[in-house]
């Protein structure tokens, strides 16, 4: 079973019914966890009309009670996959391969189903007085079916006896939760710089062109060039370009009595005509332009966390702050999210799984030692903006910046992904520096407020 797969199933399903009032018909009729969510959200109905982030704690919460049954689950799909096996082989084997595996079924059945689950007994004595194949077909059909039951049976017991648990602690944490989101949203949007960010790496401003330099090449229509003077006629040929005839040939033509010979010749292109005649070529123009190219509306967001040990406390706090506003808005928006941490070597989380929230905590509590590898927390951000989940992705640094600039050639390789659509930010947190005041395409400094993070 993907657990991972599976989660993301379940996030869908559970927008899907706050919006709609019903489960995706992506979920198979009577999973066990999708009646559970969907009787979550119906024993909830003051969320419509509560602060969004009660829905936010809710499902938080939900998500991970889903992915602990998943993990209790697994036994229960593994054996449930092992016994269908096991149908299908008898199913389909010949009279002889179910002679064969009559032990082995008898032992399975007996031991797993009651008898008014699955009568072996009673498909026995049938055997005795009717066709054989007629009867185990039957039997088979029972057998599935019960299989398939029991799976169901055994999931639902396990989503019962641990659903009682899963419900007090939330009464218990839910408020809790809720107040610690809503001091991080208090908290970042109380700096209108960090409500910028959320803004502009959500790309929720309005659609708009970023102005990309372009070198663009125009080819101006084939003309001819100037005439050489007469002194640079070097011979006579024939044709009828009255732009090149000679002016013997306009006298003709200008006389009345030799008009007619004139356009005889002009008719079977006999015309005396200088044989220089201009060369005609084409001009390329080069010209330096803005040209107007759209951004995607959406896309990937990498974020590189300083965790030197200038970052600790209150400055790691704000950023916390305003890295779980941008995953929550990545997660509405259903964008993917990695977080890159860096202070001697950096270390990496992908924000798009689930239990995001709970991990980073403990990620970003592991750090503030030494110093900062600006480049490899750069490098680092480059190699993922070469992965196919994470192409064209905006970055966003957050440090206090006291770090060399970035080499020319890791300059290089940010100005070829910059042409390509990605955008480079920084958070500078209680700090002058100006080393990336050049280097980035726009840094937010921040200073943070004694009034906040107390206590």
């Amino acid at each position: 079973m993907d657990i991972a797969k599976k989660l993301q199933e379940y996030d869908e399903a559970f927008d899907f019914y706050m919006d709609r009032g019903r489960l995706p018909e992506t979920l198979p009729q009577g999973d066990v966890l999708g009646g559970f969510l969907s009787q979550t959200i119906n024993d909830n109905p003051q969320l419509e009309s509560q602060d969004p982030l009660w829905k936010d704690v809710l499902k938080e919460e939900t998500m991970k009670f889903i992915e602990a049954m998943l993990k209790i689950f697994q036994p229960i799909e593994q054996q449930h996959k092992q016994e269908k096996n096991l149908i299908l082989t008898f199913s389909y084997g010949s009279i002889e391969k179910k002679r064969e595996m009559w032990g082995k079924v008898m032992q399975t059945v007996k031991s797993e189903y009651k008898p008014e689950q699955v009568n072996i007994d009673g498909y026995v004595e049938q055997m005795k007085t009717q066709n054989t194949e007629t009867v185990l077909a039957s039997f088979v059909k029972d057998w599935n079916k019960a299989c398939d039951e029991r799976k169901e049976r055994l999931e639902k017991a396990t989503v019962e006896r641990n659903r009682k648990r899963w419900e007090l602690h939330v009464k218990e944490r839910g408020l809790a939760d809720y107040n610690m989101l809503k001091n991080i949203e208090e908290t970042v949007y109380s700096y209108p710089a960090l409500a910028e960010i959320i803004r502009i790496m959500g790309r929720e401003q309005p659609k708009r062109d970023d102005e990309l330099d372009d070198t663009v090449r125009k080819y101006l229509p084939i003309l001819p060039t100037s005439p050489k003077p007469a002194v640079e006629i070097e011979e006579i040929t024939i044709g009828n370009s009255l732009r090149h005839m000679m002016p013997i040939e306009t006298a003709i033509m200008s006389d009345n009595q030799t008009e007619a010979l004139f356009y005889l010749k002009y008719a079977t292109q006999r015309l005396q005509l200088f044989a220089n005649k201009p060369k005609e070529e084409s001009h390329m123009k080069i010209e330096e332009q803005k040209e107007l190219k759209p951004r995607y509306e959406k896309g990937p967001i990498i974020v590189s966390v300083d965790t030197s040990g200038s970052m600790s406390s209150k400055p790691i706090e704000l950023a916390k702050c305003l890295l779980l506003q941008l995953l929550k808005m990545a997660k509405k928006q259903k964008r993917k999210c990695y977080l890159i941490t860096f202070s001697v070597r950096a270390k990496y989380m992908d924000l798009s799984k689930h239990g995001s929230w709970a991990r980073l905590n403990k990620f970003l509590g592991d750090f503030f030692t030494g110093g900062t590898d600006g480049e490899e927390m750069l490098n680092a951000a480059l190699k993922m903006l070469h992965t196919e989940n994470f192409a064209m992705a905006d970055v966003l640094i957050i440090s206090d910046f006291y770090f060399e600039e970035p080499l020319k050639e890791t300059r290089i390789k940010m100005n070829r992904e910059h042409d390509k659509g990605t955008r480079f930010y920084g958070l500078q947190i209680d700090s002058d520096s100006r080393f990336y005041n050049d280097v980035l395409d726009k840094i937010w400094k921040v200073q943070i407020k004694n009034s906040l993070f107390s206590g």
